[in-house]
């Protein structure tokens, strides 16, 4: 590889620009066809079959947590020794991690295959939800390779200089899962397993994308024959527990809240979460991308010892996250109704309910956003630790306390602002690790 590859980007807010847009765009899409699968489903099938794929996306959650822990680690090793120029062991490690990736495919495939109804209900599927919830999960672990490899060589493709095809191959299986979800749905009338299937093909279309263009030899990266080196997983590991735990955090949380809800407001009502975790997917992606975006940058500066582009990148991307976080705000704040109503109608009996839950959750989504850009860094720098500290007491301690605190307060409709309060200690905890935090 030619030191022009390995070299730093002339730092400029292009620069910056130039690696998040990309990585922005791929979360969206990621996103959107998650919830374009929940659009469908709430107008094709009904608010119960809604319901019952909301509960079963905390497997999701937990294949792409998988996917983020091994990724993430593995494209910051990957940046540190491109910066370094040292391109075989970049090589050997990208290998071994799709081959990681890979075995815990086929464990996770058989396990849920035979297990699918009791993960259901352990997820909080209820007498009206099981029955969609483990036909949902009998289709997707189907494709549990397709997941976690898909978002692997997506991630990769950033740090091998190609930010671009990021958002070409989750834009294909944007295509592919809109289309086969209208086909499946509205003209099969194939309901919850259509959109399960839809949902995985697509996640087949990105995967052979990025592996057409890892195999075509017009990569910097290439797959190669290594030897297993354990201890590459002991860096690696904690340097995706930051972003993984992101994703296992909304998993979660779903989990968790739709036992809450099934205590206090009943199976029914499992909706109204389910349309405020389509969105805060979403935003949550969003200030992924953007942190994900800066990683690469960040990394590759550190590898150089250059500091100020380290400053530069983190500050562009809290800049960014503070942006994009308040325009998020006012819209969820200005127009709640019109937001439900994309996977809602009208005159449903949750419609007010739901409105007024979302008003109260979005709350919390700035402060998240700053949190996740932190983590982010501190990982890009290597700082496996903090990162990995941030994130876990955020997202199984700090929220997951201030709803269960409120739920044994008497809960009702103020669970909703347990968000809030979670994602306000959780920055003041991430404000005083950043202070902590040299370079």
């Amino acid at each position: 590889m030619s030191s022009s590859h390995a070299a730093l980007p002339t730092r400029s807010w292009k620069t910056f620009a130039r690696y998040v847009a990309p990585s922005v765009s791929a979360m969206v899409l990621f996103s959107s066809y998650t919830i374009i699968d929940g659009i469908f489903v709430s107008k094709g099938v009904g608010e119960i079959a809604l319901a019952a794929v909301n509960i079963s996306l905390p497997f999701i959650n937990i294949l792409s947590g998988i996917a983020i822990l091994l990724s993430m680690g593995t494209s910051t090793l990957c940046a540190f020794a491109m910066g370094n120029q040292e391109h075989d062991r970049a090589e050997e490690i990208f290998t071994q991690t799709v081959v990681a990736i890979l075995a815990v495919s086929v464990l996770l495939t058989v396990g849920v295959s035979i297990f699918a109804e009791p993960l259901g209900y352990l997820l909080g599927a209820g007498p009206q939800t099981i029955g969609y919830t483990t036909q949902y999960l009998h289709v997707i672990c189907l494709f549990s390779v397709c997941f976690i490899l898909s978002y692997c060589l997506e991630v990769m493709v950033k740090v091998d200089g190609a930010p671009i095809l990021a958002t070409i191959g989750v834009g294909i299986s944007f295509i592919i899962n809109v289309g086969l979800d209208y086909l499946f749905i509205f003209v099969f009338h194939w309901e919850v397993f259509g959109a399960a299937l839809a949902t995985g093909l697509a996640q087949l279309g990105s995967m052979a994308f990025f592996l057409s263009y890892f195999l075509s030899g017009k990569s910097n990266l290439h797959f190669r024959k290594f030897k297993l080196k354990l201890r590459e997983f002991k860096r690696i590991l904690p340097l995706g527990i930051a972003d993984c735990s992101i994703e296992l955090m909304l998993g979660f949380l779903t989990l968790l809240y739709n036992h809450v809800i099934l205590a206090l407001l009943g199976e029914e009502s499992l909706a109204i979460y389910a349309v405020i975790a389509y969105i805060s997917l979403l935003v949550s992606m969003v200030m992924q991308g953007i942190a994900q975006g800066m990683m690469p940058l960040v990394s590759l500066a550190v590898g150089q010892n250059d500091r100020d582009s380290v400053r530069y990148y983190l500050k562009q991307c809290l800049f960014t996250v503070l942006a994009i976080g308040l325009v998020v705000e006012l819209v969820c704040q200005l127009a709640p109704g019109a937001i439900t109503s994309l996977l809602l109608e009208g005159d449903s009996a949750l419609f007010d309910d739901t409105v007024s839950a979302l008003r109260q959750y979005t709350l919390s989504y700035l402060p998240a956003g700053i949190s996740i850009a932190l983590a982010g860094y501190f990982a890009a720098l290597g700082k496996g630790g903090a990162s990995a500290l941030l994130s876990l007491c955020r997202g199984f301690l700090f929220l997951p306390g201030a709803l269960l605190a409120l739920f044994a307060l008497g809960g009702g409709l103020s669970i909703w602002m347990a968000a809030l309060i979670g994602e306000v200690v959780t920055l003041a905890l991430g404000l005083l690790l950043l202070r902590k935090a040299k370079f």
